[in-house]
């Protein structure tokens, strides 16, 4: 599995996922398919999910973290402030919506239970504490 933070001017993007796919808040990622790496992975599904094609050396890995017993994801950040300006094409099976948040409102939308579990423990091992 993998997640990606997409980072500009100081706030993430964070998506509401489709009711198909539970209707949480989460960020981009998905499971890593055959043949690919968690890299790539992150690629693809930045392209899948908000039709973004995203420059590969941009692309920081931030770490690995393990959910539960069987969960790996490989987490990873792309900052582009220029990512504000952009009008994403949303994949309808996967991403309702998409919002640009600082830390607190995401935080915020934490306190209300509102986001994907995964999406906690990523934000919460690799950016709450972080510039």
């Amino acid at each position: 599995n993998e997640g990606s933070y997409l980072k500009a001017n100081n706030k993430y993007l964070i998506q509401k996922c489709s009711q198909q796919k539970g209707g949480e808040y989460a960020i981009t990622g998905g499971h890593t398919t055959s043949g690919n790496t968690s890299f790539e992975q992150a690629i693809i599904e930045t392209k899948e999910e908000l039709n973004l094609n995203i420059n590969p050396n941009k692309l920081q890995f931030l770490g690995s973290h393990i959910i539960g017993k069987h969960a790996m994801f490989d987490v990873f950040l792309y900052e582009d402030n220029s990512l504000t300006n952009l009008n994403f094409t949303l994949q309808p099976e996967e991403v309702e919506s998409v919002y640009w948040l600082t830390k607190s409102e995401f935080e915020d939308l934490i306190k209300q239970n509102l986001v994907r579990k995964s999406s906690i423990e990523h934000y919460n091992k690799f950016i709450k504490d972080n510039k």
